[in-house]
């Protein structure tokens, strides 16, 4: 081979190399997870339950989280979180509970009371996979006969891509799925978080559905026994 055909080589080498560095850019994904006191985001939540007691309820409010401040454990910040609720915008706000985000160079953490899930790791590639329950004993990827709905397989889809489910478009999101079964049988859970890059979460959605399997009659037919819906946009964030 001459040496024109050897330098030739090595740069379309160098060109493909650098064209597939741009296709697939590599993110931490932390940045989709931003924290700090002061920190704020406002959501607009519709919910509906189902039970055989009550019938099917609807719920429309309005959801506040606030970092209000940080608390060292165990070597890391835990940022405390306070939830809020009020039934519309003219209405004042009423404390519900309090919850802690904390992250690291490996994971995002929400612990909701007392019970942690991992909804972040880091880096962040499409399809990566991890147990969200890996910090709880809901039980995990291999711990899912006990027939709880937790025992989840998260993962990471749709990574950098443009959103426009809020009525305001982000350009640059990350979509985590934290459950997507639908059994015709059995049920349906199917949950997945929309972060926007430097927001936060700006979408959430759960569908959680239980169907009657008690009668041959309802068998089959997806007749909701009980569950939930639940859909929460971000209406508006920013640091007081």
């Amino acid at each position: 081979m001459s040496g024109r055909s050897a330098a030739l080589l090595f740069y379309l080498f160098l060109l493909t190399t650098c064209q597939s560095r741009e296709v697939s850019p590599a993110i931490s994904g932390a940045e989709y997870f931003p924290l700090s006191v002061g920190t704020y985001w406002i959501y607009d939540v519709t919910e509906t339950n189902i039970s055989q007691v009550n019938g099917q309820t609807n719920d429309i409010y309005q959801l506040m989280l606030s970092v209000t401040d940080t608390v060292h454990m165990s070597g890391e910040i835990l940022f405390k979180v306070v939830r809020s609720r009020r039934p519309d915008a003219s209405a004042g706000w009423s404390v519900v509970d309090t919850w802690s985000f904390r992250k690291n160079d490996l994971r995002a953490v929400i612990q909701e009371g007392n019970i942690s899930y991992v909804v972040m790791t880091f880096p962040m590639t499409e399809g990566k996979t991890w147990d969200g329950n890996a910090l709880n004993n809901l039980g995990g990827i291999d711990k899912c006969s006990d027939g709880t709905r937790h025992c989840d397989n998260y993962s990471s889809i749709q990574l950098m891509k443009r959103f426009d489910g809020t009525g305001i478009a982000y350009d640059d999101t990350v979509t985590v799925l934290e459950s997507n079964e639908d059994d015709k049988t059995t049920g349906k859970d199917i949950r997945k978080s929309v972060y926007g890059r430097a927001v936060g979460l700006v979408y959430h959605e759960e569908t959680v559905l239980e169907y009657c399997t008690q009668y041959d009659s309802c068998i089959g037919k997806q007749i909701v026994d009980s569950g939930h819906i639940l859909k929460q946009t971000i209406t508006s964030y920013g640091s007081l």
